[in-house]
């Protein structure tokens, strides 16, 4: 009888337990990382029942591998989205400036003397440089907003580091054994957030105290280990022209790490180095070769003031060309749309002369050669030369190394035929020859980026942008699809389902009527066998 009234009291014990424990369940129904919690019971119902926390480590550590996977798409589609935009659209892009520009350009040449088309060249040219440094200024700010937010992750990690070493200090007490599953829940829950900013490697210790290291294989950045925090750094973070370094252990070892892989901070740091820094250096060496290109063409022109030697943009004096673009002249008549060199030639002449200034862009020159002078072929190899009425024979002519005449040189783009002359004298107005603007006009089909124009340039930057975003949603939604499934895998075995917990409350009611009957029916036995024996 005492055996039947210690099992129906035991019974009574477990299932008012359970019926707690479901209870707890059900009022946690959507209390972030809450771990459903049961009764393991015994089987003979001799002993008490023990409050189990429903949890399987493996599930936790895939979601955690899942979830850092997931995020850390999350800033490369947010920049590589943002920097399309950007470059992309057609209030952002430079195509349309750059044809405008040329364009300008191709129809001052049909008119050099024409102050309208003189006009609108200025005009493109100014819209040119403000497009160039907009772009440029908006992509600075891109790589502001990227550290910045670097930053504030690397001060979030910090924080949960710190949480985590408090929780840590608070499992030191209980020694491994009878750990409040609540406290275990918000230790699991702190290592799912730190996953979400860094990709992480955890440890547990027989006590439940998690040990944390960045999951990078070039260092051991380990960042919590027991109650002790290493903190991450950020240096250069307030200046977009500065490269940014994240650095372990400041106040100890000081180490600079490399790249951190997953998480918000390693997507972060990944869409900088794939997308926003390339772009922003390659954009600079694209304005650079544009302005060297436009410039040199131009100081060799001569403008309607009969000025040389004059620029036409500016890009300051540090790399960052593109946000620093300008207009370097201010009036039309600084158009050096005229050769410092007038050529006259026979429409019917076989070929066709450059001339070219020995000095090239010499500051010291006047815009004016010793005297004009004629060259006129009298056969494959030789030529006269007049000049102050004088008359030279000449029978070495190559068409490889042209005729140089003191600081003029002519070069041929075919072999001239007996009967061609040229007359080559100084341009004094700047407005009756258009060779020079002609040249500038012709950079748009010239490959003066590396082994591209600067369109095609241009346009192969913005689709590398495009298939780089494409790839990145692609990505997303397929990481999304893997941390669905790793946390289905989690809820299925710690998530609390309200038509369960519901149906396992009206069962645990039955059971411990029954256990109470059971304890009543012992009692009245006892009872009557008392009476009896009396």
């Amino acid at each position: 009888m005492a055996d039947l009234m210690t099992i129906g009291g035991n019974a009574t014990s477990s299932y008012k337990m359970a019926l707690a424990a479901v209870s707890t369940n059900i009022s946690n129904l959507n209390t972030e990382g809450y771990s459903r919690q049961s009764i393991k019971m015994v089987a003979d119902g001799e002993a008490p029942s023990v409050l189990v926390r429903m949890h399987d480590s493996f599930a936790e550590s895939s979601l955690r591998s899942a979830n850092s996977s997931l995020t850390s798409q999350q800033p490369t589609v947010k920049y590589a989205d943002r920097v399309l935009n950007l470059i992309g659209s057609e209030a952002g892009s430079l195509t349309t400036a750059l044809d405008k520009f040329f364009s300008s350009a191709s129809r001052l040449g049909t008119d050099p003397s024409s102050d309208s088309l003189r006009q609108e060249f200025l005009s493109s040219a100014n819209f040119l440089s403000s497009r160039v440094r907009t772009v440029a200024a908006d992509l600075q700010d891109v790589v502001v907003d990227n550290n910045s937010e670097v930053a504030q992750r690397a001060t979030e990690l910090n924080g949960l580091s710190t949480q985590l070493s408090v929780i840590n200090e608070e499992l030191t007490k209980y020694g491994g054994k009878d750990q409040p599953p609540s406290l275990l829940d918000k230790r699991d829950v702190v290592l799912m957030k730190m996953s979400a900013l860094a990709k992480i490697d955890v440890a547990f210790s027989d006590e439940g105290l998690a040990k944390v290291s960045l999951h990078n294989p070039n260092s051991s950045a380990v960042l919590v280990e027991n109650s002790v925090v290493k903190e991450l750094s950020v240096v250069g973070s307030n200046s977009p022209k500065n490269s940014q370094s994240i650095v372990y252990d400041a106040a100890g070892s000081n180490a600079t790490l490399g790249a951190i892989s997953g998480g918000l901070i390693g997507g972060l740091v990944a869409v900088k180095s794939a997308v926003i820094e390339p772009l922003v250096s390659n954009l600079n060496t694209m304005i650079n070769s544009f302005v060297s290109s436009a410039n040199s063409h131009h100081k060799a022109g001569i403008n309607a003031q009969g000025d040389v030697n004059v620029s036409l943009f500016s890009v300051g004096g540090d790399s960052n060309y593109a946000e620093n673009m300008a207009l370097s002249i201010a009036s039309s008549a600084q158009i050096s749309a005229a050769g410092r060199l007038r050529i006259s030639q026979p429409e019917n002449n076989t070929a066709e002369i450059q001339a070219t200034l020995s000095y090239g862009q010499d500051a010291s020159w006047n815009g004016a050669i010793e005297s004009e002078f004629t060259v006129a072929f009298t056969g494959a190899t030789s030529y006269t030369l007049t000049q102050n009425g004088a008359t030279t024979a000449y029978d070495n002519f190559d068409i490889n190394t042209g005729i140089t005449l003191g600081d003029v040189k002519l070069m041929f783009d075919k072999a001239p035929a007996a009967s061609d002359s040229f007359t080559v004298a100084s341009n004094a107005s700047g407005l009756g020859d258009n060779s020079n603007v002609k040249a500038i006009a012709a950079l748009h089909t010239e490959k003066i980026v590396g082994d591209k124009t600067l369109r095609n340039f241009y346009i192969d930057e913005v689709g590398k942008i495009a298939t780089y975003s494409d790839l990145s949603s692609m990505s997303f939604e397929a990481k999304q699809a893997v941390y669905d499934h790793a946390f289905s895998a989690k809820d299925q075995k710690s998530g609390v389902n309200l038509d369960e917990e519901a149906a396992e409350l009206i069962r645990l009611q039955q059971a411990f009527q029954g256990a109470a009957k059971l304890m009543q029916v012992s009692a009245e036995i006892f009872e009557a066998m008392l009476q009896a024996s009396r």
